[in-house]
């Protein structure tokens, strides 16, 4: 299936002579002679019948068939090592490292781990916050939480919940403004906005779901992400797009109150994400049972707060 493969140790040895230019400093991390390295690189050499390396009294150079090959070696290498490791840390324990954006790890995720946490000593959630797209390859961390349509290319996927927006305030503003009787009447309050937007469930999308193509928001605070906005909603400084995951905690306290019932849909969900094959990890599957035990529960909260009384 595969060509036949040169050995291992002469792979790692021509990698770390590629890396420090030197044959000595090879040796060195390699806890060898530095005959033992020349050995294994004129094996190699012989193996591909190539010269890898010019050598002389002073200096290593590669040659132009090494500098093809090193870079191949040294990610294959890191790839194996970064496999062997993850083995390791699913068969003693350990952390599950997870990318997640921070205003869903701020007022979502972070007040339900400790429930995680309980239900399993043994692994610890190493949190990461970011907006960036998630390299499994180069970047550290195990599994994504992120919000979009899923399928990408590669990755396990498991869809946690839709999302979808309606305009929150603090009790005391909504008093201050009279509460509100139609989508209209928001018009004439500051209204609380994101600079970016998450997919389909901005102020344009809300204002045509509720009978108002075209209009837009008053004056404003404007915030780099939805968490900041939220908060600010709570500070009473505007009406802002409130989300399920965003906000859910925040209404059921009392602390935000949802005006109308009215809500923006997208086919954008938070998932769950992580490198194919990896979705077996005891680790992952603990954390993904639990994702989706708790995601169902948001989904029928949010439900239940809908419902007449």
């Amino acid at each position: 299936m595969f060509e036949r493969l040169p050995p291992l140790s002469s792979l790692r040895a021509f990698e770390a002579v590629a890396r420090h230019a030197s044959f000595t400093k090879a040796a060195h991390e390699l806890h060898v002679t530095q005959s033992a390295v020349s050995h294994q690189i004129r094996g190699l050499e012989d193996y591909l019948g190539i010269r890898l390396f010019r050598r002389s009294r002073r200096s290593v150079i590669m040659t132009e068939g090494g500098s093809g090959l090193a870079p191949v070696v040294r990610d294959s290498l890191l790839r194996v090592s970064e496999a062997v490791q993850r083995l390791r840390e699913d068969e003693e324990g350990g952390a599950l490292r997870v990318s997640v954006l921070q205003s869903f790890a701020v007022r979502w995720l972070l007040p339900r781990l400790p429930e995680f946490t309980a239900g399993h000593p043994g692994i610890q959630i190493w949190l990461s916050a970011t907006s960036e797209v998630v390299d499994f390859t180069h970047d550290d961390a195990d599994v994504a939480i992120r919000l979009g349509r899923g399928g990408a290319k590669d990755l396990y996927s498991t869809p946690l919940f839709l999302e979808k927006a309606f305009p929150v305030c603090s009790p005391a503003l909504r008093e201050a403004a009279g509460s509100p009787r139609g989508p209209s009447d928001i018009l004439r309050q500051p209204m609380i906005q994101v600079i970016a937007e998450a997919r389909g469930l901005g102020w344009a999308e809300w204002f045509a779901a509720a009978g108002l193509p075209g209009a837009e928001p008053s004056d404003g605070p404007r915030f780099s992400n939805s968490g900041l906005a939220m908060q600010a909603a709570l500070d009473g400084q505007g009406i802002a797009l409130g989300r399920v995951a965003l906000a859910l905690d925040d209404l059921i306290a009392g602390r935000l109150v949802r005006l109308f019932n009215i809500d923006c849909f997208s086919d954008a969900a938070y998932h769950l994400v992580c490198p194919e094959g990896q979705q077996q990890n005891r680790k992952i599957v603990a954390f993904r049972s639990w994702l989706v035990e708790k995601a169902g529960e948001t989904e029928s909260a949010y439900c239940d707060l809908l419902a007449p009384d």
